[in-house]
């Protein structure tokens, strides 16, 4: 029976019986895992295995529709980064707006519940943290920082206008299409209705737009 401590490695069918316990012990260092008596490879934790890769955006998928329409997010957020400027300092924000704008919206695309699971996703998932700017070895804020930033932005109406706006121009066509998408317009409405005003600002407003959100 497998071991913590057990520098020799485990065998094959050995991990088979005891992946739980391998992996629990391949967060404190990596386990070797041998075949015919040879190590053959490691089972690392993901902090190691974050720590060993150098570029994030070396192992995604070119042709990841993410990976395709981020350029045109961009665009859009830099447009408005002057409005998103007078957000952040009137709501006393922490984190980077451009940046929680766009775990929103992948919070919509991909229908993900509630805050605890958003936060979870963006922390191990390399495409997530990728399109919302993190760096690869950068640690992810606290949850109770991330819910607090959350509530505050959309708590202003502009940031479900501006969100709405982002999935109407680059992404609309594309929700049905793509079935990894499983877009929560009932959230979206939601936080079109429960956002206030800031005055100060006009509705953001599209130069263009391909496709309207319902």
């Amino acid at each position: 029976m497998y071991r913590k401590g057990h520098s020799a490695g485990v065998g094959m069918q050995e991990l088979g019986q005891n992946l739980a316990k391998v992996i629990d012990a391949a967060q404190e260092e990596p386990v070797p895992v041998c075949r015919y008596g040879k190590p053959c490879g490691y089972v690392v934790s993901h902090d190691d295995w974050r720590l060993a890769l150098k570029d994030i955006y070396s192992y995604l998928e070119p042709d990841d529709f993410l990976v395709l329409v981020k350029p045109e997010v961009d665009d859009i957020l830099r447009e408005q980064a002057g409005m998103l400027q007078t957000l952040s300092t009137e709501r006393k924000l922490q984190l980077p707006v451009d940046r929680l704008i766009r775990v929103l919206l992948l919070q919509l695309l991909y229908s993900i519940p509630n805050e605890y699971q958003l936060h979870h996703q963006v922390r191990y998932n390399l495409l997530f943290r990728w399109f919302t700017g993190m760096e690869l070895h950068e640690q992810m804020c606290s949850i109770g920082l991330f819910r607090r930033e959350v509530a505050a932005l959309l708590d202003c109406r502009e940031v479900p206008l501006l969100i709405k706006r982002i999935i109407g121009e680059t992404f609309a066509e594309q929700l049905v299409q793509i079935p990894v998408f499983v877009m929560n317009y009932s959230m979206l409405h939601g936080w079109l209705k429960e956002g206030t005003e800031l005055p100060t600002n006009p509705e953001p407003q599209a130069t263009t737009r391909r496709a309207a959100v319902q």
